[in-house]
This record gives structure tokens, sequence and C-alpha cells, in this order.
């Protein structure tokens, strides 16, 4: 191809001023200044970050179920009656994140590579509100499951399978043997994030949305690769990253906002639908 010809097409195609890579690129750059107008628009906006105290309550009761319940788990981890077994093995793998990333994060893409000046008014904004909750929902099950991802690896405890050869607390830091990658549970910390959310979102489901979090979170210990503190370390986790990101949010004045006492709650004029 000659360079007479690149140069038409750099002119005309994709990466002309107003092709589809620069499209992107505005794109990127309007959204890079809205959130900085946001976020120093709302910079009265108080926040309510659970630190320490939320840390150290997590620490005890894992450690608590670690010592009073992992043991006895593992020694009985076969013997769950098949029912209930099968049943866990039917709904565990709604915490793999897959299913949640690929639409969100594809969807969100998309949203960088639409020309917004032609869309009207009403669509436009109704795009903008699906894009930051597909935004939220990516970052806070992303994030959090590269966070349980990173500390399984790096802790290293043996599966409950493991449990005859080496016991409940056998530790292998940084072997990269996903064997030895049981706490926390992966599938735990993304049902935390999405359940949280829900809460977050929809604050009269937040008590179907504990329990199903919770029975998500516990079907790992019955289908057998995983001890109970594995699981209330990752759902702790991945509900504290949900509820972190929805303060972030918050501070920019996108999605949520917060209440008296600084927790994120859902803006009253965010609606995806008029009502």
């Amino acid at each position: 191809m000659s360079v007479l010809s690149l140069r038409r097409i750099s002119q005309t195609g994709i990466f002309s001023d107003t092709g589809f890579l620069s499209r992107i690129r505005s794109n990127i750059v309007a959204n890079r200044g809205f959130l900085k107008r946001r976020f120093d628009n709302n910079a009265t906006t108080d926040v309510n970050i659970l630190g320490w105290r939320y840390m150290f309550i997590v620490a005890m009761v894992v450690v608590l179920t670690m010592v009073v319940l992992d043991d006895t788990i593992g020694s009985f981890r076969a013997d769950w009656p098949q029912p209930l077994k099968n049943f866990a093995r039917a709904f565990t793998d709604i915490g793999k994140s897959g299913w949640i990333l690929v639409p969100s994060g594809v969807f969100m893409l998309g949203c960088y590579c639409l020309d917004w000046s032609g869309l009207q008014s009403r669509t436009r904004l109704l795009f903008a509100k699906m894009m930051a909750v597909s935004s939220y929902i990516f970052l806070s099950v992303g994030i959090s499951g590269l966070l349980a991802s990173s500390l399984k690896y790096a802790i290293g405890r043996a599966r409950p399978f493991l449990y005859d050869r080496v016991g409940a607390f056998e530790f292998r830091p940084f072997s990269l043997d996903a064997a030895f990658a049981s706490f926390p549970s992966g599938h735990s910390t993304t049902a935390g994030a999405l359940f949280a959310g829900i809460a977050i979102f929809f604050p009269a489901l937040r008590l179907p949305a504990l329990f199903l979090g919770v029975w998500l979170a516990f079907s790992r210990v019955l289908v057998g690769v995983h001890y109970p503190s594995d699981v209330i370390a990752g759902v702790a986790l991945g509900a504290w990253y949900a509820y972190f990101q929805a303060l972030v949010f918050a501070r920019y004045g996108v999605i949520f906002t917060t209440d008296g006492k600084g927790w994120p709650v859902l803006r009253k004029d965010y609606y995806l639908f008029r009502p």
C-alpha cells in the first residue's frame, strides 16, 4: 500500500478528526472533564468510610470461625447430604464474576464509542445513567475480585479437599498453586460485592440481598472448595469494596450521595426511567 493511500485512510478513516478513534478520545476527555467538575462541585460531601473498626470486627469473626469451625467442617466436608450438595452446585457458579464483568464492561466501552452529539437529550441522559451504573458494577466486582485473587495467592491456604493430607491450617504463600488459594473465597467476594450493591441501590431488598449473598457464599463450603472462614472473609471484602466504591461515586455526585451520617444512598433524582 502506497504512502498516499495510507495518508488518505488516516484523513478519512478511523484516525481522522471525525473518525472512530477520535470519537473515543473525545468522549474520554469529555468524561474526565465532567468528573472533575462534579468532584469540585461536591467538595462538601461528607463520607463515612468503614475502616479499622470494620476490619477489626471482621478479623475477629474470621479468626473465631477459623478456630471453632474450620477443622470440623474440613473433616465433615464429604458427609453433607447429597441433595444439599447438588442444590449448592446448581447455584455456586453465580459467584463467578465473568457474567457480570463482560456485559457491564462491554456496555461501558460501547458508550465511549457513541456519537453522543447525535442522540436526543432524553436518550443521552438515559445512556449516561446506564453507563454510570455499568461502571459502578464493573469496578465494584472487578477490583474486589482482583484484591481477593491477590490475597489468596499471597496467603496460600490449602483448600478443604487437601484436608486429609495437610489439615485445615496449611499455608504456602506465593506458591501460585490453585490448590493453595482458599483464603479468601473469590466467589464469595463477588457475591458480597454484587449483593451489597443491590442493597445500596434498593434498601428495601437489604435482607433478601443479605440472605442470598450469604447462601451463595456458603455454597462454596458445601461443594468442598472453601472453609467457612474463607467465605466470611470474601463476603466481607466484597461488601466493603462495593460500599467504598459507592462512596467514591458519591464524592463525584454520580448515582449516589450521602445521608446525614455519611453513608452512601441513591440520589433522589436518579432513575433510569421516569416513574
